[in-house]
């Protein structure tokens, strides 16, 4: 089943378009496909920044959002798995 068969089954469709939507602790983030994600991202997370890396990808007010949910590494990877999940690249 295809993310958003998933995303429609549960209630949840995703946007239309090159974005894609995470359900995480009850907040919606809207990401880009992984074919637009900017190109300052792919360099932040080449050097190891992977949280520098989320706030571009997520946007400021998103990553805020999303910091005020996560408090440990945990956390982050949590959040990792699950975008990665929506972006076909993760262990269903």
């Amino acid at each position: 089943m295809s993310s958003r068969q998933r995303a429609e089954a549960t209630g949840n469709p995703a946007p239309t378009g090159s974005e894609l939507a995470v359900m995480w602790r009850g907040k919606r983030f809207v990401l880009p496909s992984a074919e637009q994600f900017p190109l300052e991202a792919l360099e932040a997370e080449e050097e190891g920044r992977h949280l520098a890396a989320l706030r571009i990808i997520l946007g400021d007010a998103q990553y805020r959002t999303w910091r005020s949910l996560a408090a440990t590494a945990a956390d982050a990877e949590d959040f990792s798995t699950k975008v990665m999940r929506e972006l076909g690249r993760g262990n269903h």
